[in-house]
């Protein structure tokens, strides 16, 4: 073969690659260019279906009912599988609320209801480690599903309509309000057959004390918990509670929070977890179980454990124990 001719071959050969790589490439775009289109599509059609905000109503009312005698002491608390005390902004410690925010949404006051930036941090986050739909849900996304969704379907429907719900929730609360709302209503976790929700509940439950004296320590662990509460539950495995609270104090260090002299003696601190005994104490039985019985009767189980209800008896504790005194006083004579 001449030396013209093995020229024309490799001018050809190389014009029939580049048209082959041409055409992949041609190829491949107009596959994505369909597949965004497509998935635009998708996400409009979840959107314009998803129920509208002021259609819902809140699942959470109230919360852990209690009974009270005449002068105002409390008997006790209404028993139930779910405990919660709202309390308000002033009550709930700042590490608390920054804890939350570090481990949870740290661009929580940056976002609109949605951060695209944490859900592409956590999908490839999913893809390297190979799960799907992890994280990403922002406080405000967290907060919609707690109180309007119930549940966590984590498929990419439920996604899309928490995200819509939180961007219209947005609109009409600020930060702080809504901050206050998960904090006093996210499950921290279940100790004795009963969930705390809200960090009041989680506080009295875990440490025996209200959420408003937790130390730095403390809050850290409670932060670290509603990702995970039972694998993160303190009574069940200390030393993954423990790890878990030391992730979030170095996220506070890292968003500068709290300096490292406050990380380390944090980090080294004991769990200091005492079980709670605050929502089971209760005084004068009989007439407490005769009260929850008429209750029941009158306003249904449902509304009397987790109606928040304040109910106040006529019962006079000071007479009622010079009564008991003077029976045993009399029983003792005969």
């Amino acid at each position: 073969m001449s030396l013209q001719a093995r020229k024309r071959r490799r001018r050809h050969n190389h014009s029939g690659a580049t048209r082959v790589l041409f055409i992949g490439a041609g190829v491949l775009v107009g596959t994505l260019v369909i597949g965004a289109i497509v998935a635009v599509a998708y996400v409009m059609n979840v959107v314009q279906s998803a129920p509208a905000l002021t259609r819902l109503q809140p699942r959470l009312v109230g919360g852990t009912s209690a009974v009270f005698a005449s002068d105002g002491t409390r008997l006790g608390f209404i028993q139930s599988d779910q405990l919660r005390t709202p309390v308000g902004w002033s009550e709930i410690p700042t590490d608390l609320k920054n804890a939350t925010v570090a481990i949870e949404d740290q661009r929580f006051y940056k976002h609109n209801g949605v951060d695209l930036t944490g859900i592409f941090r956590a999908a490839v986050k999913d893809v390297t480690n190979g799960a799907a739909l992890q994280g990403g849900s922002t406080i405000t996304m967290q907060l919609v599903r707690n109180l309007y969704l119930g549940g966590y379907q984590r498929t990419l429907r439920q996604k899309i309509i928490e995200a819509k719900l939180a961007i219209d929730y947005e609109k009409h609360h600020g930060k702080r309000a809504i901050l206050t709302s998960y904090l006093n209503s996210v499950p921290y976790g279940t100790v004795g057959g009963q969930t705390a929700l809200g960090v009041q509940a989680a506080a009295r439950i875990f440490f025996d004390k209200p959420a408003s004296q937790l130390n730095l320590s403390q809050s850290a662990l409670l932060a670290g918990l509603p990702q995970a509460p039972s694998q993160y539950n303190p009574f069940r495995d200390a030393g993954a509670a423990r790890k878990r609270r030391n992730e979030v104090l170095t996220k506070m260090a890292e968003l500068h929070y709290i300096d490292a002299a406050q990380e380390s003696a944090a980090e080294h601190a004991p769990l200091e977890i005492k079980r709670g005994t605050f929502y089971s104490k209760r005084r004068e039985d009989f007439f407490f179980e005769y009260v929850r019985e008429q209750l029941v009767r009158r306003y249904g189980a449902s509304a009397v454990s987790q109606g928040g209800l304040k109910v106040y008896t006529t019962i006079n504790l000071r007479m009622q124990n010079l009564a008991r005194k003077a029976i045993g006083e009399v029983l003792n004579r005969s």
